[in-house]
């Protein structure tokens, strides 16, 4: 099976190595290389004939939506569509497109190990071919697939971004250092890891649009991005990826 994914890291690689592990064909592209992407002619071949595209993009929602129809023009009328629905929902993912009914949602939250649990959401517009299709192509991976209820950030990715953002608006408020609040999260509650820790390898731009798609859904305040995650982002602290966030990291070679 050929296999297009298109996003950002960490999304893009850890999704990318289980489908190479899968032994399928797979191709990454960072999702700027789309901007470009009618100078490539490269990728649009490999969309054309491509079983699956897999989008994996979590920041602005117009650049997403212009991710899809990039892809959705290259691929042909039989592929599948799995969008990310951290910070969107199927159905809005699904209303950009002339065929909204090849899309379907799903989530994943980093790190993944060789099996796991997929989240798949189904649109309004999914037809059912394409649901069972997209629980196959998991199923075959090894992973086990849950239908959920459609809605940004899914189940995981929902708490884990709220839990998140709780704890930055902890640190914005001088409760406790991101250390401090990471190691009572670790060995108080046994989290696998702490969740600044967490965001930070995510991406804070992910976790601020998960939580900005949560808030424009609902209109809640226990939904509302702190300050401080909304800052950190401004300021290009992005986790990481950008060698800073809620801790400092070494560079990247």
């Amino acid at each position: 099976m050929k296999v297009i994914v298109v996003g950002e890291i960490p999304f893009l690689t850890e999704v990318g190595q289980v489908c190479l592990a899968a032994g399928h064909e797979t191709h990454l592209y960072l999702a700027e290389d789309m901007q470009s992407a009618q100078e490539n002619g490269r990728l649009w071949q490999q969309l054309s004939d491509a079983d699956v595209a897999i989008e994996l993009y979590h920041e602005s929602l117009s650049d997403k939506r212009q991710l899809l129809r990039a892809l959705s023009q290259g691929l042909s009328a039989r592929a599948l569509i799995l969008s990310s629905a951290l910070n969107s929902s199927a159905t809005q993912a699904a209303s950009w497109l002339d065929a909204p009914q090849r899309v379907v949602g799903f989530a994943v939250l980093p790190p993944l190990g060789a099996t796991g649990v997929v989240e798949l959401a189904r649109a309004l517009q999914t037809a059912d071919a394409a649901l069972a299709e997209a629980q196959a192509f998991w199923q075959e991976m090894g992973w086990e697939t849950a239908v959920v209820a459609d809605g940004p950030g899914l189940v995981r990715a929902r708490t884990v971004c709220c839990l998140i953002n709780e704890a930055a608006s902890a640190v914005l408020e001088g409760v406790a250092s991101a250390a401090d609040i990471d190691q009572a999260m670790r060995q108080g509650a046994n989290y696998p890891r702490g969740p600044l820790a967490w965001a930070d390898y995510l991406g804070l731009d992910a976790v601020l649009g998960v939580m900005q798609a949560l808030f424009a859904e609902w209109g809640e305040d226990r939904y509302r991005p702190s300050p401080l995650l909304r800052r950190l982002v401004m300021a290009g602290r992005l986790g990481e990826k950008s060698g800073i966030g809620f801790y400092v990291h070494k560079a990247k070679p």
